[in-house]
């Protein structure tokens, strides 16, 4: 189970997490759990979301409601309005756990729109907020025992606005990456892995937080925006052991000015989550020559590590995002599900107990992506003769910018909801530091006139700020199927 990870840690006086230059104890974060429990075990829904900055506070509210045998359902910070209440709908939330840092900020929302009976705990005060429009849910939870394939987390992977989608990770799906990731990495006790990505994300949620804390290692949590030399200094400090970042922040490494800080105890710096060029590679490798860089692959979906590229193949083998690591079956296969032989492309599938137990309420979908015990990924791969694999493209319409899941059709909403825009449609286009960005083409209706900024600042209003179009084209049409649906493309770039 999930609360077994710090139950088996409760009475250790080891470091667990160093936040905003202070230590906590795996016991001083076990006694601050329970301080919480009686508030959340009273709650009859089974989830529990969880709106919180990378804090200690997170790692508490985390815990507790794992503790209190609940689901946790992690809200990104920078959600706006409408999607918060969306989610709070859809996973049938009757509680949110936070802090004072986002207490009001939440209030107001819920207060403005929810649906249905809501409460906000307050972790900073242990003070709720009860947010009464007297509709109650009609479903509750029996709870109050779990089981390994019971649903331990939900997180984020895609969905528009009305229609959102969550991943249900159960605690075997978690365990297994775990113990995968460890196995691959030879990770130990000793290790202490700095977080800079949000806590919220499939591959900071597995790879680096759970990881760790299995191990009765330590997490150091970085908070404020990415600065290279600020990142160097509390790997330096700390004497962090491991990293993960994404494309963008190494390409911000290679520009920066060579370091002066002492990286002697940094054993892996681990990058995923979108393209990066050769190039930048090969300056990240020449700029950490003592860095084991390590090149990883996963989907939330799959808890999410799939592959690695350890440091001794970086060089002979750049651009791979390595072999399966230990647990993890993946196979490239045809249309018709055969498997292919190398060099042969096709899609990524994978099996293994990491592989989701679905996607929450939306069994067609998960229907659509789980075949015969397979994941199928929606990515095009390729093996190479020694079994290394190289992620060629997408069969999904995703766009990944900065690290960060985008599905168009969420922007689509967005702007077909703006009483000028007749049809909208979103896709990728090359980007030196995000890897991708999102540019929109619009019809616009018979007599209205709109400008790109107004539209630009319709979406700032209902989008975060990397779904947000870079830019916006007027067109007469949007190219179309025979049977009426948008044809995508690979990439702007590309038409």
């Amino acid at each position: 189970m999930l609360k077994d990870i710090l139950l088996d840690n409760q009475s250790s006086n080891s470091v667990a997490v160093i936040y905003d230059d202070n230590q906590y104890t795996y016991n001083q974060i076990y006694g601050s759990v329970l301080t919480h429990l009686d508030e959340i075990c009273e709650v009859s829904g089974k989830n529990i979301g969880l709106f919180v900055q990378n804090s200690i506070e997170y790692v508490i509210g985390y815990f507790a409601i794992s503790f209190a045998n609940k689901v946790i359902v992690p809200i990104e910070m920078n959600c706006k309005a409408e999607q918060i209440r969306s989610i709070v709908d859809y996973c049938e939330l009757d509680l949110i756990v936070t802090n004072s840092d986002n207490f009001a900020y939440l209030n107001q929302i819920l207060e403005s729109g929810a649906k249905y009976d809501v409460e906000i705990y307050n972790l900073s005060t242990g003070s709720k907020r009860n947010i009464s429009k007297k509709r109650k849910r009609t479903q509750k939870s029996e709870n109050i025992t779990c089981s390994e394939n019971d649903v331990a987390i939900m997180l984020h992977t895609s969905g528009t606005t009305s229609k959102p989608k969550k991943v249900m990770l159960t605690h075997k799906n978690l365990i297994s990456n775990i113990e995968s990731n460890i196995a691959s990495l030879q990770l130990n006790y000793q290790d202490r892995s700095l977080i800079v990505l949000p806590m919220c994300f499939g591959y900071c949620n597995t790879s680096q937080f759970l990881t760790h804390f299995y191990l009765r290692g330590s997490i150091v949590i970085y908070d404020g925006t990415f600065l290279p030399t600020r990142f160097f200094h509390y790997i330096e400090k700390y004497c962090c052991t491991n990293t993960t970042c994404i494309p963008s922040m190494l390409y911000l490494i290679t520009k920066s000015k060579k370091s002066k800080y002492l990286l002697s105890s940094l054993r892996y710096l681990c990058f995923g989550g979108g393209t990066i060029s050769l190039d930048v590679l090969k300056k990240v490798h020449r700029w950490l020559p003592d860095v084991g860089i390590v090149h990883t692959y996963g989907q939330t979906e799959a808890a999410p590590r799939l592959t690695c590229l350890l440091p001794q193949d970086f060089e002979r083998k750049t651009g791979s995002v390595g072999k399966p690591i230990p647990g993890v079956c993946v196979k490239v296969v045809d249309e018709d599900g055969k498997e292919l032989p190398s060099n042969y492309q096709g899609e990524i599938v994978v099996k293994g107990d990491n592989v989701m137990k679905g996607y929450y309420k939306r069994p067609e979908e998960t229907a659509k992506v789980i075949k015969n015990g397979w994941l199928h990924t929606g990515d095009i791969g390729i093996f190479d003769d020694e079994g290394y694999l190289y992620v060629v493209g997408r069969i999904k319409n995703v766009i990944i910018t900065g690290g960060l899941n985008i599905y168009p059709e969420e922007i689509e909403e967005v702007l077909r909801s703006h009483p000028g825009i007749d049809e909208a449609f979103v896709l990728p286009k090359q980007h030196e530091l995000l890897g991708e960005v999102p540019v929109a083409q619009v019809v616009i209706k018979k007599n209205i006139q709109v400008s790109n900024n107004e539209l630009l600042d319709f979406c700032k209003q209902r989008l975060e700020i990397q779904k947000i179009p870079s830019e916006i084209i007027k067109v007469e049409k949007i190219e179309k199927t025979y049977n009426g649906k948008v044809r995508r493309v690979n990439s702007y770039d590309n038409k």
